[in-house]
C-alpha cells in the first residue's frame, strides 16, 4: 500500500511543483499588483496540479521509454499500471477545473485549453514524434500557467501576456535541452527529435538562441509598464540562464543532463520573482 502511494506521488513528479507554483503567482501578481488571499491560492493551487496531471499523462506515454531509462519508475516496474495511472490523471485534471469553475469562466476555459496542450504534449511522446513542435508544444503547456494565474483576477493584462511569450521561449529551450542527453536510447526506439534531427550541438545553439530572444524581451520589459525596480534580480536570473545555455554549446552531451534542467529551474524562479517586485513597484 504504501509503495503504490509513492508510486501516485511520484508520478506527477513533485520535486517540480515549484515550477508552475511560481509561475502561477506571477501572473496573478502581473494582474493584479494587490492581489486577495483567494487568488494567490488559486494561482498557485490550479496550475500546480494542472502540471501535476500533466506529468502524470506524460510518464504513461512515455512508459516505453522510461522502460528502458528508468526501469523503476511506477508505471515501468510495474507498481502503477497503465489503468490506473490514466485514472489518477483524470482525477488531477477534474480537480483544477473544478477548482477554475469555482472563480470564473476564463480562469476555466484557459486551465481547460491547458490541460489538451499538456496531454497532446505527452500524446505526441506516444506518436514518437518529439520535433521541435513538441518543444515549443511543452513551452506554451508552461507558459499557460502564467495566464491561469492572471485569469484568477479576471483581469488578464498586457503584461502578463508579454511574460508568457517570455516563458514559452524559455521553457521550448528547457525542453530541447531535455532531449539531448536521451539522444541513443531514442534513436533506437525509433523518435524524431530535434537532436536527432539537426544533431546535439545544433540543437544547444538552437536553444541558446530562444533563450537570447528571452532575455532581449525581458531586458525591454519595462516597456510595458513593469516598474525598472525588476531589473536587477532580472538580471542576475538571466545571467544564470545564459551561462547553463552557453555551457551546453561547449559540450551537449557531458552537460546535457539534469543538473543543467535544474539549474535553469533555479534561474527561472528567480526571474519571475523579480517580474513580481517589478508589478508591485
Amino acid at each position: 500500500m504504501i509503495t503504490k502511494l509513492k508510486g501516485f506521488i511520484d508520478l506527477s513528479s513533485p520535486h517540480l511543483f515549484v515550477v508552475p507554483g511560481s509561475l502561477g503567482v506571477c501572473g496573478v501578481f502581473l494582474s493584479n499588483p494587490n492581489p486577495d488571499a483567494i487568488f494567490i491560492l488559486f494561482g498557485v493551487l490550479i496550475p500546480t496540479i494542472a502540471w501535476a496531471g500533466g506529468q502524470v499523462f506524460s510518464n504513461l506515454f512515455d512508459s516505453d521509454f522510461d522502460r528502458i531509462k528508468h526501469p523503476t519508475w511506477p508505471i515501468p516496474s510495474g507498481t502503477i499500471s497503465k489503468k490506473e495511472a490514466a485514472t489518477y490523471g483524470l482525477l488531477l485534471y477534474s480537480l483544477c477545473l473544478i477548482f477554475a469553475s469555482f472563480l470564473n469562466i476564463y480562469c476555466f476555459s484557459i486551465t481547460l485549453i491547458s490541460l489538451i496542450l499538456a496531454t497532446f504534449y505527452g500524446y505526441l511522446g506516444r506518436l514518437k514524434q518529439k520535433g521541435f513542435y513538441r518543444n515549443f508544444c511543452f513551452g506554451l503547456v508552461v507558459a499557460s500557467c502564467i495566464l491561469i494565474g492572471a485569469s484568477t483576477t479576471r483581469n488578464i493584462s498586457e503584461v502578463a501576456i508579454f511574460a508568457m511569450i517570455i516563458a514559452i521561449l524559455i521553457y521550448t529551450s528547457d525542453n530541447i535541452i531535455g532531449d539531448i542527453p536521451n539522444i541513443e536510447i531514442e534513436r533506437n526506439l525509433g523518435f524524431s527529435t530535434l537532436p536527432l534531427q539537426i544533431g546535439p550541438k545544433k540543437s544547444a545553439e538552437v536553444a541558446f538562441i530562444l533563450m537570447t530572444f528571452a532575455t532581449i524581451l525581458t531586458l525591454i520589459f519595462w516597456i510595458f509598464g513593469l516598474n525598472f525596480s525588476y531589473l536587477p534580480l532580472a538580471i542576475i536570473a538571466l545571467g544564470s540562464l545564459l551561462w547553463t545555455n552557453i555551457v551546453l554549446i561547449k559540450d551537449p552531451i557531458k552537460f546535457g543532463n539534469l543538473w543543467i534542467i535544474h539549474a535553469r529551474y533555479m534561474g527561472q524562479i528567480a526571474l519571475y520573482f523579480s517580474f513580481i517586485v517589478g508589478a508591485i513597484g
